[in-house]
């Protein structure tokens, strides 16, 4: 009779297993190490999917949960990791992102353009509006303001003397996330 040492795999869950940008997930798993001291969450589809991190490991069992952070919508692998070098899987659906509507979306020089965004992280407490492809297309008071909490800044800019094209404007969170959409300028 051959005695074989069967163990088992490590296996993770996600709770919930989709959710928007600046959701907390929380992760459960087992059959870890009983070795491992320490544990660690990361994303190899995206490093910037798992943010504020906390990984507990207990036993062979580890707990924990991070924020989903601003990435666009879609699929990514979630790694749970002991320190030891075991690791586990799951794939997280990210089910929406920051977005940025612009009132109205079409204009002239000299037009006051009303910005509106939602899905930012909810932890944010200031936001900037800025224009990557010419940064002279803002003129006056350029103003972002943000509830704590909400995740939906909103503010107003006035568009420079330029050419006509289209231009991106900007949206960003102090906390990295950002959104852009695109001012059309007849």
């Amino acid at each position: 009779m051959i005695l074989t040492n069967i163990e088992s795999s490590p296996v993770i869950g996600l709770s919930p297993g989709s959710g928007d940008v600046g959701r907390q997930i929380g992760i459960g798993g087992s059959g870890f190490l009983p070795t491992d001291t320490t544990c660690s969450f990361s994303s190899p589809s995206n490093p910037g999917v798992v943010t504020s991190a906390a990984c507990v490991t207990v036993g062979g069992s580890l707990s924990g949960g991070f924020t989903v952070g601003n990435v666009p919508p879609g699929a990514y692998v979630i790694q749970a990791a002991g320190n030891q070098g075991d690791f586990a899987q799951a794939l997280l659906q990210v089910d929406g992102g920051a977005q940025v509507g612009l009132s109205p979306a079409t204009g002239q020089p000299g037009t006051h353009v009303s910005v509106t965004a939602s899905g930012f992280l909810p932890i944010d407490t200031t936001c900037t509006i800025s224009s990557p492809t010419q940064n002279v297309i803002l003129v006056g008071t350029v103003a972002c303001v943000i509830q704590v909490g909400s995740g939906t800044p909103y503010g107003s800019f006035t568009v420079g003397n330029i050419l006509p094209g289209q231009y991106i404007i900007q949206v960003t969170g102090n906390q990295g996330d950002s959104a852009q959409a695109l001012l059309n300028i007849e």
